[in-house]
């Protein structure tokens, strides 16, 4: 296949070649023509920016009114968290911290971490406090007795602490039962 198209090509030239001899002999000339020239777009002209004029402060009725609920909460803030007016007046947290940076006012600080007082049921520990004792006195583990009644270690913990009740831990009870065997 690549013979038959060398075979064309190679007509193809002649025919060209022959063309061009008969073009020079019947007195013909070859005109050399001029290239391409770039010429750029012309310059546009812009016309100058026009300065915006700042809109002035309308001292109206909403603006007092923000001014006072401001000023209102800037007060709460002394003795409140920023959670706290939140929850009060249905007030988004970011918009109050965005209003106190701006109205330069902070809020009073919350507890970080574990909460200082825990809500408690001295009922319902005490009622904790005997079914961990009486699973402690079947014999169960510490991990065992949270799984049955569905407390976690905290819980388990502070019912301990508060109720004076001795279950101790599995390593402790492996050294107690090897000292008395000694």
């Amino acid at each position: 296949m690549i013979d038959n198209q060398i075979l064309v090509g190679a007509q193809r030239q002649a025919e060209l070649e022959a063309a061009k001899a008969a073009f020079f002999a019947s007195g013909g000339q070859a005109v050399e023509l001029a290239g391409f020239t770039y010429k750029p777009l012309p310059f546009r002209r812009h016309p100058e920016p026009a300065q915006k004029i700042p809109k002035g402060v309308q001292q109206g009725a909403r603006q007092q009114r923000s001014k006072e609920r401001a000023a209102l909460i800037a007060e709460m803030a002394k003795t409140m968290t920023c959670r706290e007016v939140s929850q009060k007046l249905g007030i988004p947290q970011n918009t109050l911290w965005t209003m106190s940076q701006r109205e330069d006012f902070t809020f009073a600080p919350g507890c970080q971490g574990k909460r200082k007082t825990p809500y408690t049921d001295a009922a319902a520990d005490a009622k904790l406090a005997e079914r961990i004792t009486a699973l402690r006195d079947v014999g169960l583990t510490r991990h065992q007795v949270e799984k049955r009644i569905g407390i976690g270690n905290g819980t388990l913990v502070r019912i301990l602490e508060a109720f004076q009740i001795d279950f101790p831990k599995r390593g402790e009870r492996r050294e107690a039962s090897s000292r008395e065997a000694s």
